[in-house]
């Protein structure tokens, strides 16, 4: 009888210590909000990005811009790969905040368009270091976690050159 028990416990412990390690890849809502917010800013920074890169004058705008292109781009191919293997979807669209931004910077040429373009990467990827970090604390999938932490210090990277662009201009 003892044996049998001890074999039940046994048994409970690795079933538990099993169950654990899928929670890692369940998915929370921190992970869903994250792709979402993720995926909407990916999808702003490529199409800003390509604004810059077309209506920019400052040499490092242009640049800027096009780098924000090629790797927003990837990251986004990342992390809808990643996203769609967990069950959910990265969306392919902006949100209005970035719509109306992109019409603003639209609208504007030469160094009120540099400008306005650098003040904006600055504050939007602040915004995405929070999004990033929340993720890495809060979020239970082990693969969206990973995306956020390999990812982080090329959001800080993105941040801080433009706001050495930003001092430049």
């Amino acid at each position: 009888m003892k044996k049998w028990m001890l074999a039940a416990s046994l048994c409970a412990v690795v079933f538990t210590a099993c169950d654990k390690d899928d929670d890692d890849n369940d998915v929370n809502s921190a992970d869903r909000d994250f792709v979402m917010m993720a995926s909407l800013s990916n999808n702003a920074e490529v199409g800003a990005g390509q604004l810059a890169a077309t209506k920019g004058t400052n040499a490092a705008v242009k640049m800027y811009g096009q780098q924000m292109v090629s790797e927003h781009t990837a990251a986004q191919a990342d992390l809808r790969s990643r996203a769609t293997t967990v069950g959910l979807s990265a969306p392919d669209t902006i949100d209005a905040e970035h719509r109306a931004k992109m019409m603003y910077l639209n609208g504007l040429s030469g160094y009120s368009f540099d400008t306005a373009y650098i003040n904006s990467q600055i504050k939007d990827h602040a915004k995405t270091v929070t999004l990033f970090n929340t993720e890495i604390s809060n979020g239970n999938n082990q693969s969206i976690r990973s995306y956020a932490t390999e990812k982080l210090p090329h959001i800080q990277a993105h941040f801080n050159r433009a706001d050495s662009i930003r001092r430049a201009l």
